[in-house]
């Protein structure tokens, strides 16, 4: 079995960065096309998808004694 160590700023800094992916997947015209989602759909989507990672992230992160917390 393996272990990995994360520092408590990395969870912040990991919950940031998946906001930021998610902002641009949401403002991408490609994929807003090849999907056929309107502008409103695609940010919908997007926002939907970011906050259960989100969610599933903090709960595994916290379980493991991480605050979470900016």
């Amino acid at each position: 079995m393996k272990v990995i160590l994360i520092e408590e700023q990395r969870f912040t800094e990991v919950c940031d960065l998946m906001k930021s992916r998610a902002t641009e997947l949401r403002d991408n015209s490609y994929l807003c096309a090849q999907t056929k989602l309107t502008p409103e759909q695609m940010k919908f989507a997007a926002d939907e998808i970011y906050r259960a990672i989100h969610y599933e992230f903090v709960r595994w992160a916290q379980s493991h004694g991480a605050s979470c917390v900016k």
